[in-house]
């Protein structure tokens, strides 16, 4: 970091805010806040980073609270529990200040160094966002193969296209406030930015490599994010198991017929037996797996009219809001 810290914010000068949730990225934080500064030294533009601590088990707080003390321009945020990275990200987009605010993972696979390069395509375009397009990957095989899996149910199951592209991105003031009017329990950054109805374009870097550990989202990690997806933004399940239903009483129907001329031929001697089995496997797996898909809607149901408190925040490095934190709790 340089010895010219920033006190205050130039008040003529366009703020970028930079939102980064942490989890299990302790050793990767000193070297992120290194490029984010880099990134802005040559550009007339301010910046702030708000480090969101997602409770990871590495307990990167008290590095987020040096770095905040060596330079104001970097913030943390401590969540009371771990919240799961996208309501990570809406808790530094709660807590930003600036005129476009850029989401970046913390593995350091985003380039810091191409956020000026956003911004400026963001006002050239005349769009609200700027997404990234993380075009040729890194990762392993097994790894890419989950992603593409993950997105290609997404698409077929929701109907929403979000082919190759993350969290990384610019989003202008107007877009985040919009972002912040939904109140949904479940969040997903991609989609939410589609929902809004904005222009929006895209912007292809390809990744680099993780400067260290494994993403946790394995494949059943990414298997859950999409039904979790699928089950919140759209009712394409429910459409699916009306066309199943009829799908399985006329293969139900055409089984019958064809049961019931070996019936007639003599072919069966127990009688009962070809409405018992139709019954046992046809209708009885349908009602299951139809009550099945609608359970899983009326859990979600459920969790948005308990109306608790999305995000809980335990401690920032803000000292003004500390101060008011501790005068409710007294």
């Amino acid at each position: 970091m340089t010895n010219s810290i920033q006190t205050a914010h130039d008040a003529s000068a366009t703020l970028i805010s930079v939102i980064s949730p942490i989890y299990g990225c302790r050793s990767t934080l000193t070297e992120l806040a290194k490029r984010v500064e880099m990134a802005f030294q040559d550009e007339c533009l301010d910046w702030e980073l708000v480090l969101v601590d997602d409770r990871g088990p590495d307990q990167p707080w008290p590095v987020i609270e040096e770095l905040s003390a060596k330079d104001p321009r970097i913030r943390g945020i401590r969540l009371a529990r771990n919240h799961g990275q996208h309501l990570a990200i809406w808790a530094g987009l709660e807590a930003a200040r600036g005129d476009f605010i850029v989401v970046i993972d913390c593995d350091l696979q985003d380039d810091p160094s191409v956020i000026p390069e956003l911004y400026r395509l963001v006002q050239q375009d005349d769009v609200e966002a700027v997404i990234v397009d993380r075009g040729t990957w890194s990762d392993s095989k097994l790894r890419r193969m989950a992603s593409n899996s993950f997105y290609a149910l997404v698409k077929w199951l929701a109907g929403v296209k979000i082919d190759n592209i993350g969290n990384f991105g610019i989003y202008s003031r107007r877009m985040v406030n919009t972002l912040l009017l939904f109140t949904e329990q479940e969040i997903f950054l991609p989609i939410m930015v589609s929902l809004t109805g904005y222009p929006t374009t895209k912007h292809q870097v390809d990744r680099g490599t993780r400067h260290e550990g494994s993403s946790s989202y394995n494949f059943l990690r990414l298997l859950r994010l999409a039904v979790a997806i699928v089950i919140r933004f759209s009712d394409r399940p429910l459409k699916l198991s009306v066309l199943l239903g009829g799908a399985l009483s006329g293969m139900s129907a055409l089984i019958s017929f064809v049961l019931l001329m070996m019936w007639l031929a003599g072919s069966f001697t127990v009688q009962g037996w070809t409405s018992t089995i139709l019954s046992i496997w046809f209708l009885s797996g349908l009602i299951l797996a139809t009550l099945g898909i609608h359970g899983f809607y009326l859990g979600r149901v459920f969790r948005e009219v308990q109306g608790r408190p999305r995000i809980l925040i335990q401690e920032t490095t803000d000292l003004e809001e500390t101060a008011l934190s501790r005068a409710r709790d007294v």
